[in-house]
């Protein structure tokens, strides 16, 4: 069954060479018809570039009404040629994936076409060929956009291109050695029926879309390589009064310019935009990162208006990653941030387990707002408690620049968990003691004991040795 198309555009392609023997239209017409009417039926089942396929079969149905009677219905084929291009464009498009791939496919096209009509028509026709400017820039268009794909995909395009190209061979063969365009020979009739035969074909092969990207100076090339031809073909049409064709794709290659360069740069501005959101936003939490805050302190110094900076640690979140994982302490971190967010002021994650609050207003530690935003970075479970530490500075009272802000705003809560940790180890150092009393042992002894316990616990200096702390413990 997968042999079958091949084996009928065989038998198509046969027709056209017995309709060359016999003359015999019913043969070129009927094979025509048949290939156009596959084209369709393939267009419709196969997804991949499907629009791409659907012009091409547009400009083929343009093509083989017009062929009935070429003299009345010539307009037909000018039809073709815009669908012709818009479908190689599309589907070089579709294969490399870019949209502006398609942009430069008609720049080529047009800018290809104006060269030819004011350059080479005219040779054509001092030679005897009278091959009109409108076929001629027509076949530069689809000639380029076809060298234009096979460059972009490293010269080995998928299969459809090569069928393609072939079609196009027999079109241009046939156009530039024509005659009489309105009254064309039996051998300029087979060769169109042969293009067109082949580039219905050209569906039934695979047309995958290919990695291979091409950027920089290459990608910028043709656009300002096409701008700058056609704005000098239009300066030689208005000084030799040039053919009007000529100005036509000109101009058109020109426009087309313009807009790609229009989208180009809104495409670049929303990406830019999105650069700068991510620079300041912390991809794990969504909240504002580092520099964020520092931009923040920066406005806030400058306004000289009351702010206070509340810098948090987490208490416990280690244990909870040795504990649970680090995606579980990633999942922790992503909960508590909104909850911080939604306290006053301005919520910031410094990394890890580093939070900040940038507050409009003059804080201490009893303030409703502060008091929110450390029950806000808190949460208890099966196994674990977390909770934050905090350091405040003022600004602009305490600090005149955004890294002694920080600095300071750190060390105090560094300070802060240093007495809270302290004031856990004496508690624990004395509730031991206590027990050793109880079981008899001498009080220098547990207070020994208790040192070394206290040591390990991180209680260090004379908080740790000192056996007066024994005194302190009731014993009864």
């Amino acid at each position: 069954m997968a042999r079958f198309p091949h084996a009928v555009f065989g038998v198509l392609l046969a027709a056209c060479a017995a309709y060359l023997l016999t003359g015999l239209d019913v043969l070129r017409l009927g094979a025509q018809l048949i290939a156009v009417t596959l084209l369709a039926i393939q267009t419709v089942r196969r997804p991949q570039a499907r629009l791409a396929f659907a012009l091409l079969t547009v400009a083929n149905v343009a093509w083989a009404i017009g062929d009935l009677d070429p003299q009345r219905l010539n307009a037909l084929f000018l039809v073709s040629f815009a669908f012709a291009q818009a479908g190689l464009v599309s589907l070089a498009a579709t294969q490399l994936r870019s949209r502006w791939l398609a942009f430069d496919g008609i720049i080529v096209g047009l800018t290809a076409g104006a060269i030819l009509t004011a350059f080479v028509s005219d040779s054509l026709v001092g030679l005897g060929l009278r091959v009109p400017a409108t076929a001629l820039a027509g076949d530069a268009m689809l000639v380029t956009t076809i060298v234009l794909a096979f460059a972009v995909n490293g010269w080995r395009p998928a299969r459809a291109w090569w069928v393609i190209a072939a079609g196009e061979a027999f079109l241009v063969a046939n156009d530039l050695t024509l005659t009489n365009p309105l009254d064309p020979p039996r051998t300029a009739l087979a060769a169109w029926c042969a293009a067109l035969i082949l580039t219905s074909y050209a569906a039934f092969h695979p047309s995958a879309p290919r990695e291979r990207r091409v950027g920089g100076v290459v990608a910028a090339a043709v656009p300002i390589t096409g701008g700058a031809l056609s704005v000098g073909l239009l300066m030689h049409a208005a000084l030799t009064g040039g053919n009007p064709v000529t100005v036509v794709l000109a101009g058109g290659a020109l426009l087309v310019g313009l807009i790609r360069a229009a989208l180009l740069l809104a495409e670049n501005q929303q990406l830019v935009r999105v650069a700068r959101a991510e620079a300041v936003t912390d991809k794990l939490t969504g909240l504002p990162n580092r520099r964020a805050l520092l931009d923040g302190l920066d406005a806030a110094l400058a306004a000289r208006t009351p702010h206070t900076l509340v810098f948090f640690d987490l208490d416990g979140f280690k244990e909870y990653n040795d504990a649970f994982g680090h995606a579980a302490g990633d999942a922790l971190l992503q909960r508590l941030a909104p909850q911080l967010d939604a306290c006053a002021g301005r919520s910031y994650r410094l990394g890890g387990d580093e939070f900040c609050l940038l507050v409009p207003a003059r804080l201490d530690d009893a303030s409703p707002e502060l008091v929110a935003a450390v029950l806000a970075l808190r949460e208890q479970g099966d196994g674990f408690e977390i909770s934050a530490s905090h350091g405040l500075v003022l600004i602009p009272d305490e600090v005149d620049n955004p890294g002694e802000a920080l600095r300071r705003a750190d060390e105090r809560m560094y300070a802060r968990k240093r007495r809270r940790r302290a004031g856990q180890a004496s508690q624990a150092r004395a509730v031991l003691v206590q027990l050793l009393l109880e079981r008899g042992e001498d009080e220098d002894d547990a207070a020994v004991l208790a040192g070394e316990f206290g040591r390990r616990l991180g209680l260090t200096g004379a908080a740790a040795d000192d056996p007066r702390m024994v005194a302190a413990v009731p014993t009864g």
